[in-house]
């Protein structure tokens, strides 16, 4: 029975491809744009799609068994677990996750060629000034899918002890950590900083959420030292959230320090990221740093523990989220 099981596991690893390619035509063709709560007839969604009849038919059942679809004697319609997803009015979209991650493979193409030179093999070609915007909506959008998932997850295991106080979060991108705090704490306000043109984003896309008018927003480079974050300091909460494996070991260090320094006596540093020895997907995102950053890399837990004590903070203890992230909390005496 061991063997049978380590089998099953070596041949998800092997085929883990398929299904993504699966999700990813279907999502591409507009599948999930022509299904809802109701049944729509194979020939008609094929049709729709643009699907040969007797092969799209067959792609539709494949969904089934993912549990995207579900199939009645009318047609197919989205499974309960689909409908979290995709179709209108889901609560959890993924377009545009799934839209950036097409430009992710190219990268895992290269892994081979990059582990033999050891220096980042893939890099994009240089863009105009349009296209980065463009680029960083597509790419702050996507991330706001999975964040506002991992924001729910966070601030129900973690919670702060008083009804006010000041929130602040560093390297915000989309802000769907600060906001879903903020509005889940209506006595705290909050200052979040970041580059300047995310900054200029999340200011004209969030100026409508209820928790806008309790936040400052601060320009910063958050590898510059020292950084002008005077409306950051007298922090009671601190969010770090998917910043530190952007960096290699000084410049991250150099963020955590610095980020200490901006708590009050008694303020909580809150590093939520992905880390190497919490499960599978902080291995993968490690190679994922490698592929697509300069010098990027996971931490362990041990790891970052070193760092905020080395910054002057007590260790607190690690969480671990349901969907595979993790949390280190720290504080200052």
């Amino acid at each position: 029975m061991g063997d049978m099981t380590s089998y099953l596991k070596f041949k998800t690893l092997l085929t883990g491809y398929r299904p993504y390619r699966l999700l990813q035509a279907a999502f591409d063709a507009g599948v999930f744009d022509c299904v809802g709560e109701e049944a729509v007839a194979a020939d008609v969604l094929c049709r729709k799609v643009g699907w040969d009849e007797a092969f799209g038919c067959r792609a539709l059942s494949a969904l089934v068994v993912l549990g995207l679809l579900e199939a009645s004697p009318t047609g197919f319609c989205l499974s309960k677990e689909g409908a979290l997803f995709f179709g209108t009015g889901a609560p959890h979209p993924m377009g545009g996750t799934l839209d950036f991650e097409k430009r992710l493979v190219d990268s895992w193409d290269l892994l081979g060629q990059t582990l033999k030179t050891g220096e980042r093999v893939y890099a994009a070609s240089e863009k105009s000034e349009a296209e980065y915007k463009k680029d960083l909506a597509q790419y702050i959008d996507a991330m706001d899918e999975a964040a506002r998932i991992r924001a729910a997850e966070l601030w129900q295991l973690v919670k702060p002890d008083t009804d006010q106080g000041r929130f602040v979060e560093l390297g915000f991108g989309s802000g769907a950590y600060s906001l879903s705090f903020l509005e889940k704490h209506s006595g705290w306000t909050g200052a979040l900083a970041d580059l300047q043109d995310v900054v200029g984003f999340f200011a004209e896309k969030r100026k409508h959420h209820p928790a806008f008018s309790r936040i400052g927003l601060s320009c910063v480079n958050l590898l510059d030292d020292p950084w002008d974050l005077s409306g950051c300091e007298g922090a009671n909460l601190l969010l770090l959230s998917n910043l530190v494996h952007c960096q290699g070991d000084v410049e991250t260090l150099g963020i955590v320090r610095r980020a200490a320094g901006l708590l009050a006596q008694g303020g909580t540093l809150v590093v939520h990221d992905f880390y190497r020895d919490r499960g599978e997907a902080g291995g993968m995102y490690d190679l994922h740093m490698m592929l697509n950053t300069y010098n990027g890399k996971v931490y362990t837990v041990g790891e970052m523990r070193a760092m905020v004590e080395e910054a002057g903070l007590s260790f607190a203890g690690d969480i671990s989220l349901p969907s595979g992230s993790c949390a280190v909390l720290a504080r200052k005496a």
